[in-house]
């Protein structure tokens, strides 16, 4: 049976997750890691990656996977800044499913924000096996 909401998930992303993020990804932009820079740039302090917010998206589709769809498209929009530490909620709902593709839209938040950080839209697909 296919899920209508997907999670909610929590998830705190830590200082050290962002200095590994960034060498796994390349992205060793400062303001993710180096508070006074940060700073310089007018912002509150280091902030996480919004493509590492983007990537988390997918434990939300985990269960889809499970049941042969597969990802083909996604797009995500960066609407607030997230901070290490805060206790982010992601969830999502599939809001149609016609001839086995779902669209999905997708929302992390911080727990104490009534406004998404990151929201995103998802397509999947049932694969199909051929005989």
């Amino acid at each position: 049976m296919i899920p209508e909401k997907l999670g909610p998930w929590t998830k705190t992303i830590s200082r050290e997750q962002l200095i590994r993020y960034a060498a796994a990804s390349g992205d060793f932009n400062p303001i993710h890691y180096d508070t006074e820079i940060a700073q310089q740039y007018n912002l509150p302090g280091v902030i996480v990656h919004g493509m590492l917010n983007m990537g988390l998206f997918d434990n939300l589709l985990t269960p889809l996977y499970a049941q042969g769809f597969v990802l083909q498209e996604f797009s995500a929009r960066f609407r607030q800044i997230v901070r290490p530490n805060e206790s982010l909620i992601f969830s999502g709902t599939v809001k149609r499913n016609e001839d086995e593709t779902l669209h999905v839209t997708l929302s992390v938040q911080a727990a104490d924000s009534d406004k998404p950080a990151v929201i995103g839209q998802a397509i999947l697909r049932r694969l199909t096996r051929q005989s």
